[in-house]
């Protein structure tokens, strides 16, 4: 969470919204929301894999994903029994929004 003051209004106020720029998912910043990695990864060591499982009721294996590609993109998807279920995710605020969605939950995320 980050806190809100008076220069970021004063921004927003100003039309300068384009001075925020949203947390770009990084392995690092994946471990710190309690992701842990797929040492089986088949694409180690040029992709990497990181897997949450949500708490949700239910039979149905519910996870997020994060995924690092070899040309540096990272990105997250949430899966259903190992279908995916969302388009792919690029930012913090799109973990946290989606986590909350499936979950009703705030994703603790350990700065």
């Amino acid at each position: 969470m980050v806190s809100c003051g008076f220069l970021h209004f004063d921004a927003l106020a100003k039309g300068e919204a384009n001075l925020f720029f949203p947390v770009v998912l990084k392995p690092e910043l994946a471990e710190k929301c309690g992701f842990v990695e797929n040492r089986k990864y088949p694409l180690l060591p040029q992709a990497r894999e990181f897997s949450l499982a949500l708490p949700i009721p239910g039979a149905n294996n519910n996870q997020l994903f994060i995924y690092l590609k070899n040309n540096g993109e990272c990105f997250g998807r949430s899966t259903v029994n190992a279908v995916a279920t969302s388009v792919n995710f690029y930012n913090l605020h799109q973990l946290q929004n989606i986590y909350f969605a499936l979950t009703g939950n705030e994703l603790e995320v350990k700065l």
